[in-house]
């Protein structure tokens, strides 16, 4: 089925600032960065982090911090092994930050635009580790040049680039067995593709991640390649449905639009069929996390 021009028209950035992203995405971020802790294994690279054991006073950035709980989970590992931190979240969006009361006293979340230029004068040349993690979202036709140049420009000489992603462009329904059907699942998955499609969203990118990091002079680049864990899947598809729910906004609605490919009804309706396949033990995923990890030149 294809995908309507609303559909065609998704703006990631815009999407993610709406006043509609509320307290159920921010629930929804949480249990991603859960999944994404057990799937990586490790907050820090094994290689970064035993590069600063021993240090002090570093400084850390996270572009896209969304809740900042990847910071959180940070200050906690860093404060077991002694070493002091000042750590900055950077969001285009600060509905889901914590009040400042509630956060480690190491962490300071702050409303960013990364992909704005110029960067700040004050970050640049400032951070010792820089991470990143999903923003395949938004990188158009490939184009990893901003938001990469951006990053490097945060680190210090010596400093370590960080980031970790999924496919923009690759989920998967699977069902357990041949009997319990998925159609509703496909057809949701694929129209949300053809959305992705038609906005020049790729992620084959993603595959090749150092070859960016190398070509963009970053040293000591590594490519490690994490599948998703089975027993992690069904929490993956509910986060994932979280999201489908959501999308019924981009969709014209019966009345405006009757003869549109897809309304806003209809993919209610198509979303409750996905559900209740899911409860059939469907589930849907997008396979494996990417990370990739450099070092800045001194």
């Amino acid at each position: 089925m294809a995908t309507s021009t609303d559909a065609q028209d998704y703006d990631a950035s815009a999407y993610w600032t709406a006043p509609t992203r509320n307290f159920r995405t921010s629930a929804r971020l949480h249990l991603q960065h859960f999944l994404h802790q057990h799937t990586v294994g490790h907050i820090l690279d094994p290689k970064i982090e035993s590069s600063v054991v021993g240090s002090q006073s570093l400084k850390i950035a996270d572009l896209g911090c969304g809740n900042g709980m990847w910071l959180i989970d940070l200050d906690t590992e860093l404060s077991k092994k002694g070493i002091s931190a000042q750590l900055d979240g950077y969001d285009i969006n600060p509905v889901h930050f914590p009040a400042s009361a509630y956060l480690p006293e190491a962490v300071t979340l702050k409303q960013l635009d990364v992909l704005a230029k110029p960067v700040p004068v004050e970050m640049v040349g400032v951070y010792d580790i820089v991470h990143i993690k999903g923003f395949t979202s938004i990188i158009i036709n490939s184009d990893v040049t901003p938001l990469l140049s951006m990053a490097i420009a945060l680190l210090k000489p010596g400093g370590w680039l960080q980031w970790e992603d999924v496919r923009s462009d690759r989920f998967l329904a699977e069902s357990p067995s041949p009997e319990i059907c998925k159609t509703a699942c496909d057809t949701i998955l694929q129209i949300m593709m053809a959305g992705v499609s038609a906005r020049g969203l790729k992620g084959d990118w993603l595959e090749v991640l150092d070859r960016y990091l190398e070509e963009h002079g970053l040293e000591d680049v590594h490519l490690q390649v994490y599948e998703s864990r089975k027993q992690d899947l069904k929490a993956w598809t509910e986060d994932y449905l979280m999201v489908l729910e959501e999308l019924h906004v981009l969709f014209p609605s019966q009345k405006k639009v009757p003869q549109a490919p897809m309304t806003a009804e209809g993919w209610i309706d198509l979303f409750s069929k996905a559900v209740k396949e899911t409860e059939q033990g469907v589930v849907i995923h997008q396979g494996r996390i990417v990370a990739g990890i450099g070092r800045k030149a001194l």
